[in-house]
């Protein structure tokens, strides 16, 4: 009668093929993980990618300064404005004048006629802006005698009138003269308000 093996008749090879299986099992999951570093690196690149060139050539970011727009905007705001669009009358602009980033709203568009009354008052067309005595918004837009606007004087196809909301103190058009196309930055859509601490 033939006598079966035991297990404990080769020790050596079951240790032997169960060191094999984990170290197969390690090579694996080495293979995986690179495979997942590789992955994430590859996704990171592409995403910040996107985001810098969004951010570069489609989209941009300013922090407001001052209260010209307030109450719609107010300092330390961050503004997020689209840069290729199209800018019709009433639109919230980010612009640049005298190396600076400003915040208006476009007041007057092409064609059309910016001159005052007897009494210094701003006028579009022949007529006076609207006084909306809410929050700062909207005062009586007094031409400055100081200012770089020349009135009477009619808004070229590559110009634009922008006013500040708080027309008390806001420095806009009034002092700079009209701003052309290529000095507005874009349309703000977003506004992030910041909060005190």
């Amino acid at each position: 009668m033939r006598k079966k093996r035991s297990y404990l008749d080769a020790p050596g090879k079951a240790e032997h093929r169960t060191e094999e299986r984990l170290e197969e099992n390690i090579r694996s999951k080495r293979k995986l993980i690179g495979q997942i570093k590789r992955d994430m690196v590859i996704k990171s690149t592409a995403f910040l990618a996107v985001f810098l060139i969004a951010f570069t050539f489609i989209f941009g970011v300013a922090i407001a300064s001052g209260d010209d727009m307030f109450p719609a905007v107010k300092e330390g705001d961050v503004l997020i404005y689209f840069r290729p669009c199209r800018l019709t009358d009433q639109d919230t602009v980010i612009y640049k004048v005298n190396g600076a980033a400003k915040v208006g709203r476009i007041q007057g568009t092409a064609g059309e006629t910016i001159g005052k009354t007897n009494g210094g008052l701003l006028t579009i067309n022949g007529n006076m802006q609207p006084v909306q005595k809410r929050a700062g918004l909207y005062y009586k837009t007094y031409v400055k005698k100081d200012g770089k606007l020349r009135i009477p004087c009619t808004v070229s196809d590559d110009e634009y009138l922008i006013l500040g909301d708080k027309r008390d103190t806001a420095e806009d058009s009034r002092d700079h003269g009209l701003i052309r196309r290529n000095a507005i930055k874009g349309k703000v859509f977003t506004i992030i308000r910041r909060r005190p601490l």
